[in-house]
């Protein structure tokens, strides 16, 4: 499965910090196709936990700016190999915390 995560976001700050994150889970990072100065565009590897790393880090790095979850617009796209169409889901950020897991 081929997926990509754009991220855009007007706070240069918050593109910044998830490119080099994304940079470091070994995606490719690009600017956005249609706005690229608004915007990042990272092919995700094939591993499943890198999509779901990377979403965390968008939210982190927005609380850290001070920025409000949902001014990030996120929009992950996949296509399964065998597929012919490219699934697209955009979505913002309503809520974000952290919590010990159960029995630790």
């Amino acid at each position: 499965m081929t997926v990509h995560l754009t991220l855009f976001t007007d706070v240069e700050a918050i593109r910044h910090q998830v490119a080099d994150y994304a940079r470091g889970l070994g995606c490719t990072v690009t600017g956005a196709p249609v706005v690229p100065e608004s915007g990042i565009y990272a092919t995700l590897p094939d591993e499943g936990e890198a999509l779901l790393e990377l979403l965390t880090h968008v939210a982190l790095t927005a609380t850290k700016a001070g920025v409000d979850l949902s001014e990030p617009l996120c929009r992950v796209t996949y296509q399964h190999q065998s597929a012919a169409p490219e699934v697209l889901v955009g979505f913002r950020l309503t809520e974000f915390s952290i919590h010990a897991a159960p029995g630790k």
